[in-house]
């Protein structure tokens, strides 16, 4: 995630600290402002040389975007660390930042936790980051109530994401008491920086009526917000409310269009409701051999009731070759998570199946998770 608010104030003690101002950065500057990215680069080089901190600052982003230059993220990361060796605070963040993605360097969730840490008084961003960390459990143990705090301090200096974030939290009661009026002022207050996870918190408290009278027009408006920007969940939940409208043929495929959308993007929900439709006919003509596919997509990416699908298919070879052996694969990595219908179904094909077969499924199952369910 990219946050690109900057404090003036601090864009002023930049200056400061960097000693004299050269006339090539200068030059640098206002290239840059014309948006003549070769001419910038060409004046913070000169002043690079002459250990100009600015302009190893900015060069250094000017190689992380690709502007002027080809995109080089270890030139990058060498020139933040300059920067973060002589005290300057945008250079701690950034290098922050490099450390957490792994750009130009292999991610280091503890560097990254050091480097936020020595620059939260005066980025802020620092701060939100700080919370996904806690949230997250990267590179530290998972606790909600830092996490929170994190958000507030950030949220305290209009930082939209930390706001989604502690919209997410009041509406789950994580390290909060659970909130929803609470959870809906915080995306009120992200939504107006155009964040997605925002607009989608919204639709769905207004489609839940939680905390406020439930409208579905409400809830489609704010989903749409999002979806329209690729929000995967907010396509989804859109693909849900067209789903369960039983009295408009039309709803159906309206609900395969964002189904479709969100399952390009990977989310195994989506991808298990397009499955679906595919296998009853919902909405398009049956088909099991898509019905498959999507399904596989879907359990690959870890939903049980996906796996369990596939573990039927298997055994009736429904849309794929019939296989006792792969629907006993795939009940055992459904049942692992507990999913009842495939424990049932496990203990069915235990029955019935030889010894020989058995033990093949089994080994099956663990070549599968060893890696890591793709291309089972």
């Amino acid at each position: 995630m990219k946050i690109k608010k900057y404090n003036l104030i601090y864009f002023f003690y930049l200056l400061i600290i960097s000693g004299s101002v050269h006339a090539d950065y200068l030059k640098g500057v206002e290239a840059y402002k014309d948006k003549n990215y070769a001419l910038a680069f060409e004046n913070w080089s000169k002043n690079d040389q002459q250990d100009n901190l600015l302009s190893q600052f900015y060069l250094a982003l000017l190689y992380k975007n690709g502007l002027g230059v080809d995109r080089d993220y270890k030139k990058a990361f060498n020139l933040l660390k300059k920067t973060s060796d002589q005290g300057l605070l945008e250079g701690h963040y950034n290098l922050a930042l490099f450390y957490f993605d792994g750009l130009g360097v292999n991610k280091d969730y503890k560097l990254a936790l050091e480097f936020f840490n020595l620059s939260k008084e005066k980025i802020f961003n620092a701060n939100y980051y700080l919370g996904q960390m806690y949230l997250n459990g990267f590179g530290v143990p998972k606790n909600y109530n830092i996490a929170v705090n994190f958000f507030k301090s950030a949220s305290e200096y209009n930082i939209s994401e930390a706001d989604c974030s502690l919209g997410i939290l009041y509406l789950d009661g994580m390290g909060v008491p659970q909130n929803y009026n609470e959870a809906f002022k915080y995306f009120k207050k992200g939504v107006k920086e155009d964040i997605t996870d925002c607009q989608n918190g919204i639709g769905w408290i207004y489609n839940n009526g939680l905390g406020v009278n439930k409208s579905i027009d409400k809830a489609l408006y704010w989903y749409k917000l999002a979806a329209e920007q690729n929000h995967k969940e907010a396509q989804y939940n859109i693909g849900l409310i067209y789903l369960n409208d039983n009295l408009n043929y039309e709803s159906k495929l309206i609900a395969l269009k964002w189904f479709s959308l969100s399952a390009k993007q990977g989310l195994p929900e989506a991808q298990y409701n397009l499955a679906s439709m595919y296998f009853d006919g919902v909405g398009v003509v049956q088909d099991f051999t898509k019905a498959f596919k999507y399904f596989l997509m879907s359990a690959e990416n870890g939903l049980s009731i996906s796996q369990y699908q596939l573990s039927e298919m298997y055994s009736n070879g429904w849309g794929v070759n019939k296989s006792s052996i792969k629907s006993l694969m795939w009940a055992n990595i459904s049942a692992s998570q507990g999913h009842e219908e495939s424990i049932n179904k496990r203990n069915q094909l235990l029955s019935e199946l030889k010894n020989e077969e058995i033990q093949k499924g089994q080994k099956l199952s663990l070549e599968c998770f060893s890696k890591k369910l793709k291309n089972c």
